[in-house]
């Protein structure tokens, strides 16, 4: 048994978003003019049916309902209109799509286990690019990497020993 998915505008401007198995989707648009039920929008009539799908199997329309009903207004408006482009982008977590303050920010608690990172992960399979590590071991200084380039500590380790 199949059903339909909609979304109906309300006289107060909101959505309302549904499913029903009537083959007709007109006769449950008028079911919600006529106040049939108690609910949502029985105080917001007349409303209008702005957007609908059919859907052969009704737990599909349910599933659809329930998924659409999760959305912002923007999304639902988007979908109205057709527009599949800014679906798409809507879909996308609100961090993905503009900048955050988070990315501005030193990184803090488990994000500083560059392990995790895939990209990291692979790099550490790369040979290293570092100073290397003297045969005596332990991590050298900064003064004695700069000396052995021929700079000295004096000099921020930028320019040539005079």
């Amino acid at each position: 048994m199949g059903g339909w998915a909609y979304i109906l505008r309300c006289s107060d401007n909101s959505y309302y978003v549904g499913s029903t198995s009537h083959a007709d989707i007109d006769t449950r648009v008028g079911e919600h003019n006529e106040g049939k039920f108690e609910g949502y929008t029985s105080t917001r009539r007349p409303v209008n049916l702005v957007w609908c799908d059919w859907y052969n199997d009704l737990r599909e329309a349910h599933a659809a309902e329930q998924r659409i009903k999760g959305w912002r207004r923007e999304k639902k408006e988007a979908l109205i209109r057709g527009d599949y482009n800014a679906l798409q982008f809507l879909a996308k977590r609100p961090g993905a799509r503009r900048p955050s303050r988070a990315a501005t920010r030193p990184p803090q608690g488990d994000a500083l286990r560059l392990d995790r990172h895939p990209e990291v992960r692979a790099s550490f399979n790369q040979p290293a690019r570092h100073a290397e590590v003297p045969a005596e071991g332990g991590p050298r200084s900064t003064r004695e990497l700069a000396q052995d380039n021929g700079r000295t500590s004096k000099d921020g380790g930028g320019g040539a020993a005079q």
